[in-house]
């Protein structure tokens, strides 16, 4: 484990952002606690240090497939496996586990057959792999949109939330050039000014304002805070994976995303119901977490575990040995 390296103020300010990625410092500055520039200012820090960054990636609003791999390999082909999977765009991230399997691999993919020529052709060409379980997502409950560092009160995140309101549906439908356009400059800069990405589209700043605000809404592109995880406070991260009942999928669903631990809910295809990933604060937590979701969800087996060691690539971004992601 690291040590933190965030202070009190740095946690404020990251809760915040996770709370309304793209608010101005002017609205951020009351709730965390200190004026505009001073939080510019260390968000550019946190940012070149490769502790904090913004991730953007296609949503739920879309017609988007995701599975989950169990991927088994030689001890010494871990790495150059990771390093080879980690080029590939339908390659969302790769954590290296101890457990049932030595690497976990989240794709996305933009249909099925995008997905069958990965899995079927990539896959079986690349030297190293023994074994692998494909898991095809049904439905991606919740992500770690929804998880949060819990630095601020919930009174503050309630008053950021009536002073910036969430992003509302302005348009019917964005068009698809607008669309892919948006979706570039947020991977670029998920915080970029109105006037830039007005000027890279080539349209009026209202009608960009608009667009983006629908296709936010629309979870067509999702913009996400992300954390070093190991200096974040929540350095043990789990895989569960779960076998329920078709008659309890979705309320055993629907109450694991109320656990402040969990960042991934996703019901799948193959043999497993449900699988879960979560962030703990120390390794003595999975054994409480489990006994807890004995105890609130007795039709819930957990019928595998798998801790991650490492996450060469994580939501697209490439991280280094520490966690940290890699600037460039």
């Amino acid at each position: 484990m690291q040590d933190l390296v965030f202070d009190e103020r740095d946690l404020r300010l990251l809760h915040a952002l996770q709370v309304r990625p793209r608010a101005p410092w002017t609205a951020l500055a009351p709730v965390v606690g200190a004026d505009p520039v001073t939080l510019a200012r260390r968000w550019e820090q946190l940012q070149a240090q490769g502790l904090a960054w913004m991730g953007c990636y296609t949503g739920r609003g879309t017609d988007v497939v995701t599975a989950i791999l169990e991927i088994e390999c030689s001890p010494a082909s871990m790495s150059p496996v990771a390093e080879q999977l980690a080029g590939d765009p339908e390659v969302l991230t790769i954590d290296l586990t101890a457990g049932g399997r030595d690497m976990i691999v989240t794709l996305m993919c933009s249909d099925d057959a995008e997905l069958s020529r990965y899995v079927l052709d990539r896959l079986s060409a690349v030297e190293g792999i023994r074994s692998m379980r494909t898991h095809r997502s049904i439905q991606v409950v919740a992500d770690a949109q929804v998880w949060r560092l819990r630095s601020l009160s919930q009174g503050e995140v309630r008053t950021l939330e009536r002073d910036v309101p969430a992003p509302k549906e302005v348009l019917s439908r964005v068009p698809a050039d607008v669309e892919g356009a948006l979706l570039r400059i947020m991977r670029e800069d998920a915080r970029a000014s109105m006037s830039r990405i007005s000027g890279e589209l080539g349209i009026s700043q209202a009608r960009t304002r608009s667009a983006l605000s629908t296709v936010l809404a629309q979870q067509r592109v999702v913009i996400r805070l992300e954390v070093a995880r190991p200096y974040s406070g929540w350095p043990v991260y789990v895989w569960f994976f779960m076998r329920v009942p078709a008659t309890h999928v979705g309320s055993v669903a629907g109450k694991l995303v109320g656990l402040d631990e969990v960042r991934l809910v996703t019901t799948t295809v193959g043999n497993y119901s449900l699988v879960v990933a979560v962030w703990l604060r120390r390794i003595e937590d999975i054994t409480l977490l489990e006994r807890h979701l004995g105890e609130r969800l007795p039709f819930a087996e957990i019928v595998d575990r798998s801790i991650v060691l490492r996450t060469p690539k994580h939501l697209g971004i490439r991280l280094d040995a520490s966690g940290r992601r890699i600037v460039v």
